[in-house]
């Protein structure tokens, strides 16, 4: 149900109410419009003959005297067709408010969407027809077919409504969903949230006799050598009127057959199946080789089909194991937006984003401060890449404790899913109140899951002392940012304090840098990729020895602190991308942040290879800055630092084919201070004093050429990246200009370039370069290959 929706921005001129004197009688845009299949409400033959009673013969006057039902609504040019995902922020221009700096400098609103659909005649099997949002930012209140049906609170949780008996079937008429999106109430996050329906959308009907989805479910009870014990469990529900005898089935990869018993389900009633099976030599499923089975749920008339992993998770005070064996966790954090289309991320943008992680290393992820989108669980399991799930809150009221349980029913069963983490950096941690809460919600996760972990991210203590209630709640306690000076010796104090308690890394780094440029900036808030002097705790451009420079801890210091603290489990990167809003150490006129591996589009920064040097083995060597002498900082004698990352034995520097020697690879990097001359610059990567990789900067000259390549192609979705390049057919790392896109056979959902102040809207129609680069995100119209045509605008 993602297509052809109606969109209107802010509020109606009348608003729908929630309240009605008779049943549906709300009308207006919440049922059938006059020019649309099907009357405003369903009326009797009774009702019509009263409403003319009570109205001189003329039954709207009636209606509206009778029910005060909204009679004079209508769609007009304002309302814009869509398609989900959507989040109509990434169209509203930006605002110098410093109130709206960490949320991404975008003015909050009211935003309605609005879908009619048609639904076949009253099957007689067909018991429940159920409504599904994976997703709306804002609290929404929702309505259909002229009822209101209720209000959900939070844009990072997945909710249903049960609209079986007020749905039309067939010649009844149309049916209207109407959802009105309201972010002027707050933010739950301090980053950009987003705004709208940016989620998937989709209709369930289920017969009166119906397995349970969300309670189909297999996990790894025991792991040895030479099997594995699973643990099965399926509800079957009957909504019949009499008593049936179900024996469910399960098949794996379409082969082997497990069969359970039958059992008797009375009327209204429902059962859940339990069993558990040995499967010998099992493949295992690991970020290395991501194994996974199919699984089909069946009992007649209805199948439900699911996918697992068999893995095991364990955590000591050693650090984290998977499937029995010591394995060391290299991890990012993520928000959940993209250049361009802001939070209404497809499968194929997420797919994108996973692989380009994985390809420098990652192999494990954290879904930060949310519950994981059910497309990164999916990219998760299927690119290996180990999960943690993050709670939004630490707070245990009704709706958050519904949000949780529908979260871990949906989630559990993916084998990518490691890490249940009940908050992050809490104030309310490590208190009495906390661990009351905290408790509940471990005891709602373990409900449900019977496999995963429990961790929370918390901040660190001065004093290392910890409140031993809460940590009863946890099976390792996570703390963010151990290795950064600025928090001082806390996490030691910690492992001194508690030496049996599990302990692991859950966020580091926060290393400001701007895709393409080697020198502080303040006008155009940029930051050295070869380490900026600006300060995550104090304001402007300060001097060497000062707390927080270039972020709260730089990556050679968070690999190092890896290195020297196994028990930690690894690290959790903050971020893999920049992300909009919270654009320490600036405030406008950024509107982004620069803590990201990769910039907002995904093309990496210089400390990407850092990280890929480190974490992978294929040979590679990059080399830094850019060799353009106004982008670059040069001393008064004419000397400026060059930087390389390799994961090879050897490296050698050459300047205008100069050599200047043969130099040891000591973690994963290589530093000189040479003299500037420009021209050429080359790194040469050896290993057993073989070449195995290079890389070169350029000097360069004038614009000659842009070219766009394709980076992804989706399933419904490419992503293109523009480059500039000069007349010696090198990037043109200074160019910043304007792009003209055409696209045919596509459409253009998105353009962005990872400049961290750009404020161009998404028009679609153009884009400006960044450092020689932009992105263009073309949705495919039809099977053809999408057609890009670019031209330059300006100079």
């Amino acid at each position: 149900m993602n297509d052809d929706w109606l969109f209107h921005y802010g509020e109606l001129q009348q608003q729908p109410r929630k309240i009605s004197k008779k049943a549906l009688a709300l009308g207006g845009y919440t049922a059938p419009l006059p020019n649309e299949l099907g009357s405003r409400l369903p009326i009797s033959e009774g009702g019509r003959n009263f409403l003319k009673l009570i109205a001189g013969g003329n039954e709207t006057n009636g209606l509206k005297a009778l029910t005060d039902t909204d009679l004079t609504s209508k769609l007009d040019d304002s309302w814009k067709k869509i398609d989900i995902p959507h989040d109509w922020q990434r169209d509203e221009p930006y605002v110098e408010d410093v109130n709206k700096a960490m949320t991404g400098s975008k003015p909050d609103s009211i935003g309605y969407y609005r879908k009619t659909f048609q639904l076949p005649k009253d099957d007689s099997d067909i018991f429940k027809t159920v409504i599904n949002f994976e997703g709306v930012m804002g609290i929404t209140d929702l309505w259909f077919n002229g009822a209101y049906l209720g209000r959900h609170n939070s844009g990072y949780s997945a909710f249903s409504y049960d609209i079986s008996e007020m749905a039309h079937y067939g010649s009844e008429g149309t049916n209207v969903i109407l959802l009105k999106v309201d972010k002027t109430s707050g933010s739950e996050g301090w980053w950009y949230e987003g705004a709208g329906l940016y989620r998937t959308v989709w209709l369930e009907q289920e017969a009166s006799i119906s397995l349970n989805r969300a309670s189909a479910y297999i996990y790894t009870k025991k792991l040895t050598t030479s099997y594995a014990e699973l643990g099965l469990e399926c509800m079957v529900e009957n909504n019949s009127e009499n008593t049936q005898i179900i024996a469910p089935k399960i098949i794996l990869d379409g082969q082997t057959m497990i069969q359970f018993e039958p059992q008797s389900i009375n009327s209204l009633s429902s059962y859940t199946f339990k069993k558990s099976i040995k499967v010998t030599s099992p493949k295992l499923w690991s970020p290395e080789n991501p194994q996974m089975y199919q699984a089909a749920f069946i009992i007649p008339n209805d199948e439900i089909d699911k996918k697992f992993g068999i893995r095991t998770f364990e955590y000591t005070t050693e650090g984290f194991f998977l499937n029995g064996t010591k394995y060391q966790l290299r991890g990012v954090c993520e928000h959940q937006d993209f250049a361009g289309v802001g939070i209404a991320l497809n499968q194929d943008i997420v797919d994108y984003k996973v692989k380009l992680m994985k390809k420098m290393g990652v192999n494990a992820w954290r879904s930060t401060h949310h519950f994981a989108s059910p497309e990164l669980l999916q990219a998760c399991d299927k690119y290996g890449v180990i999960l943690i799930n993050e709670n939004r809150l630490l707070e245990s009221t009704p709706w958050r404790i519904n949000d949780l349980e529908r979260a871990v029913k949906a989630s559990r069963m993916h084998p990518s899913l490691a890490f249940w983490s009940i908050a992050n950096e809490e104030l309310s941690g490590n208190t009495a109140v906390g661990s009351r809460i905290a408790a509940k919600l471990v005891r709602t996760i373990k409900k449900y899951d019977f496999e995963h972990l429990i961790i929370s991210a918390e901040l660190l203590t001065p004093s290392g002392e910890l409140n031993a209630d809460y940590l009863e709640n946890l099976d390792v306690l996570g703390v963010n940012y151990p290795e950064a000076e600025v928090m001082g010796p806390s996490a030691k104090r910690i492992k001194q304090r508690y030496p049996d308690l599990p302990m692991m890394s859950t966020e580091n780094a926060s290393y400001f840098s701007t895709r393409g440029v080697y020198q502080d900036n303040l006008e155009k808030s940029q930051c050295n990729n070869l380490g900026s002097y600006f300060s995550m705790v104090l304001p402007g451009i300060r001097k060497k020895g000062d707390p927080g420079l270039g972020g709260t801890a730089h990556p050679e210091r968070t690999l190092q602190y890896m290195k020297e603290n196994p028990y930690m489990g690894g690290v959790f990167l903050w971020t893999a991308f920049d992300y909009y809003g919270e654009p320490a150490p600036f405030g406008w006129p950024a509107i982004s942040s620069q803590f990201g591996i990769a910039d907002l589009c995904g093309f990496p920064k210089d400390y990407y290879y850092y990280y890929q040097a480190n974490w992978t083995n294929k040979p590679m060597v990059h080399v830094m800055p850019s060799w353009n002498k106004k982008q670059i900082e040069i001393d008064d004698k004419g000397m400026t630092n060059v930087r390389a990352f390799s994961n090879a034995a050897e490296l050698e520097l050459f300047i205008n084919h100069q050599s200047f020697g043969k130099q040891l690879v000591k973690d994963g990097q290589v530093n000189w201070h040479v003299q500037y001359q420009s021209g050429s610059l080359v790194v040469k990567a050896y290993q057993n004093n073989q070449e195995v990789a290079s890389d070169s900067q350029y000097s360069n000259m004038e614009l000659k050429n842009i070219t766009c390549d394709k980076l992804f192609e989706g399933t419904t979705t490419n992503l293109y990246k523009i480059s500039a390049f000069d007349d010696n057919d090198h990037l043109l790392s200074s160019a910043n200009n304007e792009i003209k896109i055409q696209v045919e056979n596509g459409r253009i959902i998105g353009v962005g370039n990872g400049n961290p102040i750009d404020h161009s809207l998404s028009g679609k129609t153009s884009v400006k370069l960044f450092n020689g680069l932009a992105m263009i995100i073309v949705s495919k119209t039809n099977e053809s290959e999408p057609d890009i045509n670019l031209k330059l605008i300006k100079f």
